[in-house]
């Protein structure tokens, strides 16, 4: 539950660059050198992509496993699991949804913020490719190349190992034994 509500605040000050008119995400085309406005056009509905995301998965995901594990503890009476997956589950939960949606927000940002200060579509691809994780190859036919579809894929499967890990911890979770 305190994870639902570190997110919940996240998520208040996520709201911010909302309100700063010259980060053209909502403001008007032709409003204080806006070209375009970044929620309206790709690659910049990728930070609106991601803001959503974080509200689901980041704060309703954090609120149900949280009233999952209440409901463990206090209808079930399970409260005994293993030490190392009930720090390592919220641990792995929040490095996953703070990176996805971080990555994502960033390509949003970066390439919603050249096309929405009048640059061009071709170049914003290779401007979110370059500027937000440099490449670590110069080879074109490497995966290496491009590097935020890697880091996104990385916290991706980071974010599915905190719901098995999450999972196993639920299944696992034991009353307790009473000492005589």
């Amino acid at each position: 539950m305190s994870l639902a509500i570190l997110n919940g605040a996240l998520a208040l000050f996520f709201s911010v660059p909302i309100l700063v008119p010259t980060l053209c995400v909502a403001t008007p085309p032709g409003s204080f050198g806006c070209k375009e406005s970044m929620i309206t056009s790709w690659p910049g509905t990728w930070l609106f992509v991601a803001y959503f995301l974080f509200l689901i998965v980041g704060v309703m995901g954090a609120l149900a496993w949280g009233l999952i594990y209440y409901y463990e503890s206090t209808v079930l009476g399970k409260t005994e699991g293993i030490g190392l997956f009930n720090t390592l589950h919220p641990i792995l939960f929040e490095i996953g949804v703070l990176g996805t949606t971080g990555i994502m927000a960033a390509i949003g940002f970066v390439g919603g913020n050249w096309i929405a200060h009048g640059g061009g579509i071709a170049v914003a691809g290779e401007v979110i490719r370059t500027q937000i994780i440099p490449p670590l190859s110069n080879d074109p036919t490497s995966v290496f190349n491009d590097m935020p579809p890697v880091v996104e894929a990385t916290f991706i499967g980071l974010s599915v190992l905190a719901q098995l890990v999450g999972l196993y911890n639920l299944i696992t979770l034991q009353k307790p034994t009473k000492s005589q």
